[in-house]
């Protein structure tokens, strides 16, 4: 029996708390949020609630049982342009950048988009990260549509890559920000 399953509307805090703790250190985040603090009790809760709630209404939201990770699915080229509140102008600014490269940068092919793939800190390098992203791909690869992310760490590139992702084009980076490698994967 699987440890993964999608979550459910009413677990959007337990789901918002495990993103904002799993991308606290994460180097595209502190570039977007650059204030500790800030990043923690308001800008990732904003950013996440929105992309959670987009999760639910228009893809999906898989978790782990024990809420010790979760990963955002939604349709290829499901953007959202609307400045999320909470967020101030500086920090929309950036997001507006690398969502804007990020758009730019997306297969124009139907495919899904695996967004902010989080394992919590201590939980990490046990196998959840390959289970819960596994679960999505079971999924997607019955329905015979590719997959699509965002690596933000060469941890999770070498993740991405045993589970059968390949780099799509070279990796990107925001001015003065991290860089991300874009990888596709055919179903298999």
């Amino acid at each position: 029996m699987s440890d993964v399953r999608a979550a459910a509307p009413p677990e959007l805090d337990a789901v918002l708390a495990i993103l904002v703790a799993a991308f606290q250190d994460d180097p595209m985040s502190r570039w977007v949020f650059p204030a500790d603090e800030r990043r923690r009790a308001v800008s990732h809760p904003a950013f996440f609630r929105e992309l959670i709630q987009a999760g639910f209404a228009a893809g999906s939201v898989d978790v782990t049982e024990d809420h010790s990770a979760a990963v955002i699915w939604l349709p290829g080229g499901a953007g959202d342009d609307e400045a999320i509140k909470g967020l101030d102008p500086a920090e929309q600014d950036r997001l507006d950048v690398l969502l804007g490269m990020m758009a730019g940068l997306e297969p124009a092919e139907p495919h899904w988009h695996a967004q902010f793939i989080g394992v919590l800190p201590g939980r990490r390098r046990a196998g959840i990260g390959a289970r819960l992203l596994g679960h999505g791909l079971a999924r997607y690869d019955a329905e015979g549509v590719p997959t699509y992310l965002e690596a933000s760490s060469p941890d999770s590139t070498r993740l991405y890559r045993r589970l059968g992702f390949r780099d799509h084009g070279p990796a990107f980076r925001p001015p003065g920000g991290p860089p991300m490698q874009p990888m596709w994967r055919a179903p298999g």
